[in-house]
């Protein structure tokens, strides 16, 4: 269920015109809504349980694309002013990287023309699209996965499931349990974990938990291990090999892992290349697979993987 604080938060960030018809859906809509995106010259839509909606001007939410309130480019760049506090200057890292984080953990994901420099994107420009992802807690959604894997002492885990599939959810729920009975520390690349604001974490994370916030995954497993000898670490969305690098470099801390990766199923992820490296290793213990669409954060499946 979406956090409606939070829904109301990124609303102030749109143009008014926008804004205004977002403001009248109804609650229990507002509520399973997930996702909101603008782009040129389309219409404003909106994912719901793994499905895809057009705004009409009262409020509505409806499959007919000729209803739903046209994006126009003075919006997209109205918007994208407000993102960036109209300091383009200061988020030059995030717009290079295709995100920024706003207050309460909230993601605006940006397309466009890409500026390089060299081989890489050092901003963007021509924006096109934007993408809000709202942020949240569903409290007790991990109490399964920690019931029968935590009870005792701290185990490896992967959490498996496609996007919009609720990873980074029950990731939030697991450092809020388990950050009450071991030391953690969150390498929280995106804020979107703790939901940093300001220095200050908005989410619930537990008591014993440490939080590496805007840390590249690689350097704050490293610095994490090295300075604040947690007995869990938890990140998310691994998978590049700079990643699992820093993972085999600490398997012998003892250090237990909890992170999250894109799949469809746990055979599909630990065939591949760097996972299965980790898998070979003995680094994790067990793959939970969530389930998508009208079961959105529904454990499937919890596999002892070695």
């Amino acid at each position: 269920m979406t956090d409606i604080k939070n829904f109301k938060k990124v609303l102030l960030y749109m143009p008014k015109g926008i804004s205004s018809a977002m403001n009248k859906i109804s609650t229990e809509n507002t509520s399973r809504i997930n996702e909101i995106r603008l782009r040129i010259n389309k219409p404003v839509s909106v994912s719901s349980y793994g499905k895809n909606y057009f705004v009409t001007e009262n409020g509505g939410l409806t499959t007919h694309k000729s209803l739903g309130i046209v994006v126009q480019k003075n919006d997209i760049n109205e918007c994208f002013r407000a993102i960036c506090d109209y300091s383009l200057h200061s988020y030059t890292k995030e717009i290079s990287e295709g995100f920024i984080t706003l207050e309460g953990g909230n993601r605006v994901g940006i397309s466009g023309t890409a500026v390089l420099n060299g081989n890489y994107v050092e901003t963007l420009k021509y924006i096109n699209g934007i993408n809000f992802r709202i942020s949240g807690q569903v409290f007790g959604c991990s109490e399964k996965i920690c019931e029968r894997l935590y009870d005792v002492k701290p185990v490896s885990l992967l959490i498996i499931g496609p996007p919009l599939s609720g990873k980074t959810t029950i990731l939030k729920d697991m450092c809020r349990i388990l950050g009450e009975k071991y030391k953690i520390s969150v390498i929280d690349e995106r804020s979107e974990i703790a939901a940093v604001y300001h220095g200050e974490a908005k989410n619930d994370i537990g008591t014993f938990t440490d939080i590496f916030d805007g840390y590249p995954k690689g350097e704050g497993i490293t610095s994490a291990v090295r300075v604040m000898s947690p007995e869990i670490v938890i990140c998310d969305e691994i998978g590049g090999k700079r990643d699992c690098n820093a993972i085999l470099d600490s398997v012998n801390s003892g250090v237990k892992f909890i992170a999250t990766v894109h799949g469809s199923s746990v055979e599909e992820v630990l065939k591949r290349r760097n996972i299965a490296d980790l898998i070979s290793n003995e680094i994790f213990q067990y793959g939970v697979l969530l389930g998508s669409g009208s079961r959105i954060g529904e454990v499937m499946e919890i596999k002892k993987i070695v």
